[in-house]
């Protein structure tokens, strides 16, 4: 068998306005990776650009990635891994160039599956049936107050979720605060309006998992201040508090919190690069991204190193449904995972492109697709609907 094709298909969303600590988004984004062989299998997968413009994750995968597979035997995968990562090693490394082969190595495995007629996870080992996951939401939205955040949240809880992720951070008038780069300043609050937010969590909640996601706006100083309002509330993780490149504050919060388990970092990529993260005491609970991170074969390795060095594994997920599906099949893999990622904002990239959605039971643990490869069957017709030029 040999590879013919790799091929792209961008997809586009325009959602209701949402907005994080830094970033406000408008449109929901997927830049799915087909590869064809000479024979009926394809392989699809997911490079998840963090909104940067489709056209170059598309070019570099097209242009600079697809002549290195064409007429290759993509049983081969970690060679190919290993081809790609080093024949890109001048301009990559990180960035769109390692998302753009974390989404051939989605695909590679999904063919992989699809050619031996089992399932992903079945073939790296699987370890769990079922996910357990948490709800992620509490973003920013106009006119969104601790009365929306709280419908919200009792709408999670009333699922079945017994964990919840909100966003924090997102203070203009906080010195220092990275949004002030930031084009849009829209939908900020103040720090007293943020530890309200986590109030309102936690009433919720109850006893479960409280996680609060700052997305690098604040300073080391600043997370610090907040300790004692963070263990008022019970926090139980804290998610990219500041850049994953601080690792002198990284270091200081995990030392000064040990209550607070501190979780990231999703923007981080690569083995090595969590193997910094992990051996320099940065992170207690590890979380890479499979569609930016290096795709499920550098994730499978993340997750192994993570488990020698006795660090649990919550991954990244927010992207399509290509890259949940992705994302079940390596944490159902591995025995340190926590709690994966399972968004609940409004994404029609995520709930409508499947013939057949996702399946949890009452406590949202979701079970791992049975079908050969990812184990999802796209809905060919929907995703005309969302094509992207």
């Amino acid at each position: 068998m040999k590879i013919t094709s790799v091929k792209t298909i961008p997809l586009k969303w325009e959602c209701p306005l949402i907005s994080d600590a830094l970033s406000v988004c408008s449109v929901r984004q997927a830049l799915l990776v087909k590869i064809e062989t000479d024979t009926e299998f394809y392989g699809i997968g997911e490079a998840f650009c963090y909104g940067s413009p489709m056209q170059v994750g598309k070019a570099i995968i097209e242009y600079q990635l697809a002549p290195m597979l064409i007429g290759q035997n993509p049983e081969h995968i970690e060679q190919l891994w290993q081809t790609m990562y080093w024949r890109t090693i001048a301009n990559g490394r990180r960035g769109v160039v390692m998302a753009a082969i974390s989404g051939i190595d989605i695909a590679l495995w999904d063919l992989f599956g699809k050619m031996y007629n089992a399932p992903i996870c079945s073939l790296l080992g699987k370890h769990s049936q079922a996910v357990p996951t948490y709800a992620s939401g509490g973003f920013y939205a106009p006119g969104k107050d601790l009365d929306g955040l709280k419908k919200e949240l009792e709408g999670y809880v009333n699922k079945g979720y017994p964990a919840l992720k909100i966003k924090i951070g997102r203070n203009p008038s906080m010195p220092g605060n990275a949004l002030q780069y930031m084009e849009n300043q829209d939908f900020g609050v103040s720090y007293d309006d943020d530890i309200k937010r986590l109030e309102t969590a936690r009433s919720i909640l109850g006893s479960g998992i409280l996680a609060a996601d700052i997305n690098a706006a604040w300073t080391p100083s600043q997370v610090l201040s907040a300790k004692n309002d963070f263990l008022r509330v019970h926090l139980n993780w804290l998610e990219e508090p500041i850049p994953f490149e601080d690792i002198s504050g990284c270091q200081m919060l995990a030392k000064e919190m040990p209550q607070i388990s501190l979780v990231g970092f999703e923007t981080e990529q690569g083995l090595a690069n969590f193997q910094h993260l992990v051996q320099n005491q940065m992170v207690d609970i590890v979380q890479p991204d499979i569609g930016w991170g290096g795709g499920s074969s550098e994730l499978v390795k993340i997750g192994a190193m993570a488990l020698a060095n006795h660090k649990p594994v919550s991954l990244h997920s927010f992207g399509s449904a290509v890259h949940f599906a992705a994302s079940l099949h390596v944490a159902a893999s591995l025995p340190n995972t926590e709690r994966m990622e399972s968004e609940e904002n409004e994404n029609v990239l995520k709930s409508s492109i499947l013939k057949q959605p996702f399946e949890a039971d009452n406590d949202m643990n979701f079970f791992v697709p049975e079908k050969p490869g990812l184990g999802i069957e796209l809905d060919w017709n929907v995703l005309e609907r969302y094509a992207a030029n």
